[in-house]
């Protein structure tokens, strides 16, 4: 009890000291208001310290605003009229009583600055009109807002504002005594009033449109985007059937469509002028830059019909680089200078380049396709730039260049003489001549890295050029297994599992890594 009564003689100190304080700011007394404050803070009473609205200027100013999102790309201009000592907690609530945004929706940023609710406007600089501030709204997820919360603000709002009526109207005293203790007469009876019939509760009227799930605001039913975010509307919403578009919507819903049959009539002309052009350049080698650019290797400006814009990817170059990339080139295809994986077209090659410098481009693809070949044979005669590309069954390679024929598994020309002749032959020339020696050292390293073999059988050297581990000697006609090199067979011909690789017997393979010798 004793501590209630202190309290209250604390607070009753505190106003006092608190009037005093405001007069003597205001005068100007420097000494008697640094004595109050001092005093005051003894205590340990929550104060606030404002100016008076009368110290600022009282002209109204119309302050340009702009108002933006999360969603939309730009801002909307507002023109709101404000005074310059107008707080942002009041222009929050002014905002929300005209264009509907609840305050924890709003995000004020003035002069690149986050501004606070108990700040003026004319701290922040604003001082006539025209000054800019911008608006953020905040969606309700990110605010954290539900519709409750929203309720209880809106009543919350409008007991407030009942509250400040209340203390601006004047009230009269009731009973004896009012002025000076003179009596008063008591105020004439009124007649009772008549009994009223309750009139039967009319339920509320349903509200036709559909709320934006961003900010909230409230849309028309046939409006297919939010008015203010440009949020689109929820795919699950149906316009109510009772719903009448006023004449506004009408005219906004005819605009809207006219537009969409406008804009598919400029797709489809677009359409028909694209083909027209796609058959026009059809023909064409090369297809010339219809606008003026420039070369992204040497950066010469290129005037339209200069450059040359290649057909796999658009990019744009002149003549000069593009020919020097393709006589430099060391690849069979020539790949695009702008370090992309389109190709240049054979046709563009062909358009750019000379008949010699096209001939030498065609012999350079040639080597490089021979060079990259796994299964490709040179033609054996001096200077013959014949090659092949062979199969697993042929054994032999006619020239068309020279007319020579080439033994793919000797790799030489041995007309009159089969192939074991030839290797023996070649064994004894060896000793003495030179191209034999290169020619027999090849095939000793062919049987060293197990590119070739022996035949068990008649000794000849044989190769497998692809394909499965079964091979045929063509001299002995020797079925030979190509991973154990042995014989396939046992003496006794094909089917004889006495000998050879004894392949699938008891259902063993003939070695880990077989692959199908049988």
């Amino acid at each position: 009890m004793d501590s209630e009564v202190k309290t209250r003689g604390n607070l009753k100190e505190a106003e006092e000291l608190a009037l005093s304080l405001s007069e003597a700011l205001c005068s100007g007394d420097a000494q008697e208001a640094a004595k109050l404050c001092q005093r005051l803070s003894q205590l340990s009473v929550p104060v606030s310290v404002g100016i008076n609205t009368q110290a600022y200027p009282q002209d109204s100013i119309r302050l340009w605003v702009g108002v933006e999102d999360a969603q939309s790309e730009n801002y909307i201009p507002v023109t709101v009229e404000v005074s310059l000592y107008t707080t942002i907690a009041q222009l929050k609530e002014k905002i929300s009583h005209d264009f509907g945004f609840v305050p924890a929706l709003q995000r004020w940023v003035i002069g690149k600055r986050l501004a606070q609710d108990r700040e003026t406007l004319y701290s922040h600089g604003v001082r006539k009109s025209g000054d800019k501030v911008f608006l953020f709204i905040l969606s309700a997820q990110a605010a954290h807002l539900t519709r409750q919360q929203e309720k209880l603000d809106h009543e919350q709002q409008r007991i407030e504002g009942i509250m400040e009526s209340m203390q601006s109207m004047h009230l009269i005293a009731r009973g004896l005594g009012a002025v000076g203790g003179e009596k008063t007469a008591p105020p004439p009876l009124l007649p009772p009033k008549p009994p009223t019939v309750q009139k039967p509760a009319v339920l509320p009227k349903p509200q036709l449109g559909w709320a934006c799930a961003v900010c909230t605001y409230v849309n028309k039913p046939t409006r297919p985007g939010c008015e203010m975010c440009g949020e689109e509307r929820p795919k699950d919403y149906v316009v109510p059937v009772i719903y009448q578009p006023d004449q506004q919507e009408v005219l906004r819903i005819e605009q809207e469509q006219l537009a969409l049959l406008q804009y598919e009539q400029a797709q489809q002309e677009e359409r028909e002028r694209n083909f027209l052009y796609l058959l026009a350049t059809e023909d064409l080698n090369l297809i010339s830059n219809t606008t003026e650019t420039e070369c992204p290797i040497c950066f010469t400006p290129l005037q339209p019909e200069e450059g040359v814009v290649l057909r796999e990817c658009l990019h744009t170059f002149c003549r000069d680089c593009l020919k020097g990339t393709i006589v430099n080139s060391q690849d069979a295809e020539v790949s695009c200078p702008d370090n992309c994986e389109s190709k240049l077209l054979d046709r563009e090659i062909k358009a750019l380049l000379t008949d010699e410098e096209h001939q030498r481009f065609l012999e350079l693809r040639l080597s490089i396709a021979e060079s990259r070949s796994e299964h490709s044979f040179h033609c054996q005669t001096p200077n013959c730039r014949g090659w092949c590309i062979y199969e697993d069954e042929v054994d032999e390679f006619l020239c068309e260049l020279c007319s020579e024929t080439n033994c793919i598994l000797c790799r030489a020309i041995h007309n009159d003489m089969n192939c074991k002749d030839y290797q023996d032959d070649l064994r004894v020339r060896a000793e003495n001549d030179q191209a034999a020696q290169q020619t027999n050292q090849m095939l000793q390293g062919m049987l060293q890295h197990g590119e070739a073999m022996k035949c068990p059988r008649c000794d000849v050297i044989i190769q497998k050029k692809d394909g499965c581990d079964w091979i045929c000697c063509l001299m002995c006609k020797t079925e030979i297994c190509w991973v154990t090199k042995q014989a396939r067979w046992g003496p006794n011909g094909s089917g004889d599992t006495s000998g050879g690789c004894r392949c699938r017997v008891n259902n063993q393979a003939c070695h880990p890594n077989c692959q199908n010798c049988h």
